[in-house]
């Protein structure tokens, strides 16, 4: 199964980069003159703001006033620096969103069933399923970024990478900021169960929800079970997932991953400050080879999980 399993991994990869030299370095060639462009204004934008800035903080430094009226001015450089660090970001993010439509329809067909979306998910965020399914705390506000929904060995599932945040714009604290993989299973399954990252209070995501303690120490030290059903918990949660779990921190450089079973399916969160699946570098070539490969890995290590958790199985995890 193993060996059957890397073949597959290795025939996506041969059919991914067949299609980068064939069709998509064609294709986005033409955008290395705007690459440079974005990057001249990049530069030259944050420049001049450097420079206002520091304008700034030699007149409050030369000029002669208050503390209080020296305090209110000092906010003025500060934010002026933020803009001058954000710009780039801002139009690395529309280079990379121009790219990113001629490019993912083209990467997407080296997968299963495979389709990308961006800034728009509906399908869970109106039911409010990453919180109902105690994977995550309540939140205000949502801001996606890459999406993709697609179906593997018969087993549907969304990749959603996102923020989440409570309050408002001017006052709001991160929920969670990473990917949330919703996977369907073949296991037949009536409990709900949430497993989170360990904790002294063992406070449930939900009410419904009871601490239980697994018989493994070594994962008890490093995650939290709760659930309403101990005997089906224990059931889905076998020692090979345990390990599988622990390892998926690794694979995806997570630094925290919680996950749910919760209406015959598995909700997986990885939280990162990584920007995964990212593409459209100002600073190099746009056909660079490297950043398409990474991206590329980084979708197939996600649908990976369906094999890592032996999702498309009727029995056993």
């Amino acid at each position: 199964m193993q060996n059957s399993n890397v073949a597959i991994y290795n025939k996506m990869r041969n059919d991914f980069f067949a299609k980068f030299h064939k069709i998509i370095i064609p294709e986005i060639s033409r955008f290395e003159n705007e690459r440079k462009m974005m990057l001249f204004l990049a530069i030259f934008i944050s420049l001049i703001l450097l420079i206002i800035g520091t304008a700034f903080v030699i007149f409050i430094m030369t000029g002669k006033m208050g503390i209080d009226e020296q305090k209110f001015m000092a906010k003025i450089p500060c934010f002026i620096y933020a803009i001058a660090i954000a710009i780039p970001l801002f139009i690395k993010k529309i280079f990379e969103q121009r790219l990113k439509d001629k490019v993912m329809p083209v990467v997407c067909g080296c997968f299963e069933k495979l389709k990308w979306n961006c800034n728009m998910y509906k399908s869970y965020s109106k039911s409010n399923m990453f919180f109902e399914s105690g994977v995550l705390r309540r939140f205000t506000g949502e801001s996606y970024d890459d999406m993709f929904k697609g179906s593997y060995k018969d087993v549907a599932f969304d990749i959603v990478e996102c923020s989440l945040y409570r309050g408002t714009r001017k006052q709001k604290t991160n929920i969670f900021s990473g990917v949330i993989v919703v996977l369907n299973m073949n296991k037949n399954f009536t409990c709900h169960t949430v497993i989170k990252p360990n904790t002294i209070e063992k406070q449930s995501p939900l009410k419904k929800l009871r601490h239980t303690e697994l018989e493994d120490i070594e994962f008890n030290k490093k995650f939290d079970v709760y659930t309403n059903d101990e005997v089906e918990a224990r059931y889905l949660i076998t020692p090979s997932f345990m390990e599988r779990l622990k390892n998926i921190k690794t694979v995806f450089t997570a630094s925290k991953v919680s996950c749910a079973f919760y209406e015959k399916q598995l909700v997986v969160a990885l939280s990162t400050s990584q920007d995964l699946f990212s593409i459209g570098s100002l600073i190099k070539p746009v056909t660079d080879e490297k950043q398409f490969t990474k991206m590329f890995e980084e979708i197939l290590s996600i649908i990976k999980l369906i094999d890592h958790f032996k999702l498309n199985e009727k029995t056993g995890l």
